[in-house]
């Protein structure tokens, strides 16, 4: 680029000069920095900063320094374009998956770099975190406390604009990442809200992508929380009859329907610990996994009998995921909660043994948080011919499969698989490193969906219930 800007101004094209300089000025560019501890002395991992604007419609206004990190192929010279890793939430840094790909998963590195990106507000990419909020969920309090909330919006707001927070900024940040580290094309991987992410990032720019693996697929037209009561309730049901289907669990736990409806009456009565509303929903972010999942019927019938002890001490051993509150709220309150048909969300919910205290307390919430403008089409289904491989679980309580039926039907090229006894995510469940992450790994080097041999599958089985504590 010197050269050419050196060769033009001796021919004095003046105006053709001016082009350039304004093309130079705008392309995006990978400065380096030191890595953190995780990765300190690694030197297969490079870390640097991409610069954007936060506000793309201002000139010079104020920027962001995205955190992107680089975990180097394997192979000497990659034949693969490189693997970007969009995580969920939203409000989840997708830099929190280093450790994985230095170790278990170092095969995804086989014959590709990998790419772990911060969305802005997360990570080190100007994090939006309300530590206030956070200490209030594993409280077990209410959800949201309007203070609480306020005054993480005064806080964040001395450094951020938290209307430029959206998906569409964050899809436009990942094209500038991309561009400014000269790759033609990527592939994705992307969880739950990153799937979001990716369709829109794909829609956007439809020819940046060769392959993706969208894992939990959420539209943006589903808008969550909008069905997570309805959900939840449909996928306790279904835990009620695996457990009927198992010959201990049933012994066990004979009429766990009854069991929850009591578990409701007595939570009610009590002027201390957890209402009924904050105990289910504690209860359906248990459904998430099989790990914790298969936990659901023991607590349920403990707490029928007024022993809390089995709730109490998974939410002892539970790890809180590192939220960025700020981010949630400002993408949620303007994409999900301000677009939804509410009265009929909340309707339905109440219906549900989980209510509809998760809409009540996410719109009270976002009437003292800012709402963005969402661009035009936005929830409309996308468009794309990538290779896509959607994968979801029978047993999701939050994210079900018919999204993903309904996403692909505007994709030539996808493919959707159920793996029968998985939830929103795998944990607990068998044969992830020997066929699942495989199977991740065929599909991104051959980069077709629809051949690909997914039968290992099928094989793939949950813990067992658990009966007692031990």
């Amino acid at each position: 680029m010197r050269e050419a800007l050196y060769a033009i101004a001796e021919l004095g094209d003046t105006e053709m000069l001016g082009i350039l300089l304004w093309v130079a000025a705008t392309v995006p560019t990978f400065d380096p920095k030191p890595c953190g501890a995780e990765a300190q002395g690694d030197t297969t991992v490079i870390c640097g900063d991409v610069r954007v604007a936060e506000n793309r419609e201002q000139v010079d206004g104020r920027t962001i320094a995205l955190n992107v990190v680089i975990l180097k192929a394997q192979a000497a010279i990659p034949d693969l374009p490189p693997l970007v890793d969009i995580d969920g939430g939203p409000g989840l840094a997708s830099t929190r998956s280093l450790s994985f790909y230095r170790a278990d998963g170092l095969a995804y590195r086989r014959r590709r770099d990998v790419i772990l990106v911060d969305q802005r507000g997360t990570g080190a990419s100007n994090p939006l975190a309300c530590p206030e909020l956070a200490m209030a969920g594993s409280e077990l309090g209410e959800l949201y406390p309007a203070e609480k909330v306020a005054a993480c919006r005064a806080a964040l707001e001395h450094r951020a604009d938290l209307t430029r927070y959206g998906t569409d900024a964050a899809a436009d940040d990942l094209e500038d990442v991309r561009r400014a580290l000269g790759h033609s094309q990527i592939d994705i991987v992307a969880l739950s809200y990153g799937t979001t992410m990716a369709m829109h990032y794909m829609n956007k720019y439809p020819t940046r992508t060769r392959a993706a693996a969208l894992l939990s697929v959420v539209p943006a037209n589903a808008m969550p929380p909008q069905h997570h009561a309805v959900v939840a309730d449909a996928m306790l049901d279904r835990i009620f009859s695996d457990c009927k289907e198992d010959r201990k669990c049933k012994s066990a736990f004979p009429d766990l329907a009854g069991d929850a409806d009591r578990a409701i009456q007595w939570l009610r009565s009590r002027e201390n610990g957890p209402s009924p509303e904050v105990f289910f929903e504690k209860l359906r972010t248990w459904l998430y996994a099989p790990m914790t999942a298969r936990r659901v019927p023991l607590i349920l019938h403990r707490a029928a009998l007024r022993d809390l002890q089995p709730f109490w001490s998974i939410a002892a051993q539970a790890q809180a995921l590192p939220y960025f509150d700020g981010l949630y709220l400002s993408i949620t309150c303007s994409e999900s909660m301000a677009l939804m048909d509410y009265d009929l969300a909340a309707t339905a919910s109440r219906a549900t043994r989980f209510g509809d205290y998760r809409l009540r307390r996410q719109r009270a919430a976002c009437a003292v948080w800012p709402k963005a403008e969402v661009p035009s089409g936005f929830l409309r289904p996308v468009m794309s011919t990538a290779s896509i491989l959607m994968i979801t679980g029978g047993r999701d309580p939050v994210t079900p499969g018919r999204w993903a039926d309904a996403a692909r039907r505007r994709m030539p090229n996808a493919r959707h698989i159920e793996i029968k006894w998985s939830g929103h995510v795998f944990d607990g469940l068998s044969g992830v490193e020997s066929c699942y992450d495989p199977m991740l790994l065929r599909f991104f080097d051959s980069g077709n969906a629809r051949s690909l041999d997914v039968s290992c599958v099928k094989a793939m089985t949950p813990p067992p219930f658990a009966t007692s504590e031990n």
